[in-house]
């Protein structure tokens, strides 16, 4: 475990989320991110969570990769192009440290993460003596009448051990329509093996009304001095639209490691589901809201890794991925990568990490101009065309560390990576 607040390494960067301390109570890991000087913070404010709010390194989620316990997660909720990532779906009271991976040098990742990688680490189980649960209840208060209930409570026996926790954060927003009102509720059970290694089963579920903030412009008829000001050109939405969306996202996760005698084995799986309604234009009192239009995400992941220590100095590391995203049932992307590592300690100052990476990824292209109703391509009449992308992608990055060439020198290195830079999904719209 990293006792730490924060760890710095040259490959990678690791924070304790509950060492970590930041002014106020943190709603989820973007207020612990935006500190860090590779993340870019994009959001309309701090007070309301939105998807796609962080970059890294330039790039946006498109272009890096966020994993949970080292399994890549697929795009989730929003509608066709961007909205790949609402980090306040994943239980904060379940995040035990997040490792910041800049570059595309990592071959335990998909090719995609040209930016990098923040791989979230959960909790893992623990030896309890008793029965008696340990309980953690909070409340914070903030401006713009915004609430912050928690309560995580976990325990166990022996081997055995749960975790369950319920979350109330609701806020009035910076901006002109722009209240957020979230419940979230998760649970965990866990095994501790006797021979080492465990199991865990996280599940988590949201229910999220959130409005998107509108046009406040003092050239317009409708400009409302109370709020601050956001250009014509910078919202679509009008005042009388109140625009919102609402969504009820779940999630089952499933996280294992397994020592043997030919390495340390680690299995991840998940399975995530959200539906989203755009809203616009409250409905009078006694009248059934319906919304504009909806969207439906089903995504699922995968993965096998094994870790060998050949000897001191040298560790192998080799595994499998895959991921599926379906839009409503219809197959959007599926993927399939295989990897080879290996870290090799050559002397005391100078470490190269080396690998290679096959990925075989299908994309089901839409074929259909949704204002028109043509076909793009006329000469296949289908909704979805399927392509075929695969690629060798090798990866290196080598470190040589200064410590004792001088005093002045204590804690610093120099690193070079040398990586190819392969993905079809960096701009595709899907």
């Amino acid at each position: 475990k990293v006792e730490q607040e924060i760890v710095l390494t040259p490959s990678t960067t690791t924070i304790n989320v509950e060492k970590y301390k930041i002014p106020g109570t943190p709603q989820n890991i973007v207020d612990i991110l935006r500190d860090q000087a590779i993340i870019d913070f994009r959001g309309y404010s701090d007070l309301v969570q939105t998807n796609d709010n962080i970059y890294m390194r330039g790039f946006d989620t498109r272009s890096f990769v966020t994993a949970i316990d080292g399994l890549s997660v697929e795009k989730v909720g929003g509608y066709k192009g961007g909205h790949f990532m609402d980090y306040s779906l994943i239980p904060f009271g379940q995040i035990e440290s997040i490792e910041i991976i800049p570059g595309p040098h990592s071959v335990l990742y998909p090719g995609r993460a040209i930016g990098g990688v923040l791989n979230i680490k959960t909790k893992e189980p623990m030896h309890y003596e008793t029965l008696k649960p340990n309980a953690k209840v909070m409340a914070s208060f903030r401006s713009y009448g915004t609430q912050d209930y928690r309560i995580d409570t976990d325990g166990g026996v022996g081997p055995f051990n749960y975790a369950f926790g319920y979350r109330k954060y609701k806020t009035d927003g910076y901006l002109r329509n722009n209240e957020e009102d979230r419940d979230t509720v998760y649970g965990r059970i866990g095994y501790i093996f006797p021979f080492g290694g465990y199991i865990n089963f996280l599940g988590s579920y949201s229910d999220i009304s959130r409005e998107i903030p509108v046009k406040n412009d003092p050239t317009r008829a409708d400009y409302d001095s109370d709020y601050p000001v956001v250009a014509d050109e910078t919202s679509r939405y009008t005042p009388s639209q109140e625009p919102r969306r609402e969504k009820e996202p779940w999630s089952i996760r499933l996280n294992a490691r397994i020592p043997t005698p030919i390495g340390s084995w680690s299995l991840g799986g998940y399975y995530s589901y959200e539906d989203q309604g755009y809203y616009f234009s409250k409905f009078p009192r006694g009248v059934k809201e319906v919304p504009a239009y909806t969207t439906e995400w089903h995504t699922y992941g995968a993965k096998i890794q094994d870790e060998i220590k050949l000897f001191e100095s040298n560790t192998l590391t080799a595994g499998f991925d895959y991921t599926q995203l379906r839009y409503r049932w219809d197959k959007i992307d599926e993927s399939f990568g295989g990897y080879i590592q290996d870290k090799w300690k050559i002397f005391n100052r100078l470490t190269l990490i080396a690998g290679i990476r096959y990925e075989d990824i299908h994309i089901w292209w839409n074929n259909k101009n949704y204002r028109t109703g043509k076909y793009a391509n006329p000469s296949r009449p289908q909704e979805y065309i399927e392509r075929t992308y695969c690629q060798f992608i090798p990866k290196s990055f080598i470190t040589y560390e200064l410590d004792d060439l001088s005093r002045y020198l204590r804690d610093t290195s120099i690193s070079l990576g040398v990586s190819k830079i392969w993905t079809p999904k960096s701009y595709c719209a899907i």
